[in-house]
């Protein structure tokens, strides 16, 4: 006879395996499908273990457009962004968290209050100043802004918060300023954020589509947003090629976030507690 509490856990388990197995089998199904062949792709049949696979779609998409080009160059624009926000919000957060200095706490509620407006009602202010400064066309509107990101600042401080105080008392007994106090004891103690904010930050930079929908004018310049998006008019009817597409285009996202998601519970779980 099973008993109550293990015939919870039991169901509990159960019903977690049956999620995650339906949340990943459209992942599942779109790598197959990339791997079929054109001719045979318009099968209705599902089949959940095809007996033939071809990197043929690749080739295809490949060679019809600059998909490797789209891929660097999100790359580079989500690398860089992600390195701008892992140093300057931190920065940030260590100051509105650790020092003291006039107009401190107005400055902090207006950095909160940036996080509920919606992104919508900045974009023709954003494109005008981006005009106006000739920043169109270029990745430069696509990395500056998310730099410093109001939330990126705010989750900072919330973890720093619980470094001690004790110790930057020590480290400036010590004589270190307070750049060095950031980078050699806020820094190292700060991992968890720090991993935490490349991986949220890399994820919408990557994901990011409006932004160079409006910014970039050139082809060659598109992001692999844009160029996912322009498969179904390039390959129409051709789905295994469309996901051949979207395999690249997600793959990356599942392997980093497969192997970090620890670091983003690890931070959200210790952000707000005091030590």
């Amino acid at each position: 006879m099973i008993r109550p509490g293990r015939f919870q856990s039991l169901m509990h388990h159960l019903a977690l395996i049956v999620g995650g197995v339906i949340m990943f089998f459209p992942f599942y199904y779109m790598v197959i499908a990339s791997l079929k062949e054109t001719s045979t792709f318009g099968d209705v049949h599902l089949y959940l273990f095809p007996t033939e696979f071809s990197l043929r779609p690749y080739r295809e998409l490949f060679n019809g457009m600059p998909y490797l080009a789209y891929l660097r160059n999100s790359l580079y624009v989500a690398v860089l962004t992600t390195a701008g926000t892992a140093f300057f919000c931190t920065l940030s957060g260590y100051a509105f968290s650790k020092m003291q200095f006039p107009l401190r706490r107005g400055l902090l509620w207006f950095v909160i209050s940036v996080m509920m407006i919606p992104g919508a009602v900045m974009l023709v202010p954003s494109y005008l100043l981006f005009r106006e400064l000739g920043w169109l066309n270029t990745y430069w509107p696509l990395i500056v802004p998310g730099c410093a990101g109001s939330f990126g600042v705010f989750l900072s401080k919330q973890f720093i918060d619980s470094v001690p105080d004790d110790l930057i008392d020590a480290a400036r007994i010590d004589g270190c300023s307070h750049f060095r106090i950031y980078w050699s004891l806020i820094l190292p103690l700060s991992t968890s954020l720090v991993a935490t904010l490349c991986i949220l930050t890399f994820l919408g930079s990557w994901n990011n589509f409006l932004g160079p929908l409006i910014i970039l004018m050139d082809e060659r310049k598109y992001t692999l947003p844009l160029g996912l998006s322009l498969l179904q008019g390039q390959f129409f009817q051709l789905e295994n090629i469309q996901m051949a597409g979207a395999t690249i285009f997600i793959l990356p996202v599942i392997v980093i976030f497969s192997f970090s998601q620890k670091y983003i519970v690890a931070s959200l779980s210790t952000s707000g507690l005091k030590g």
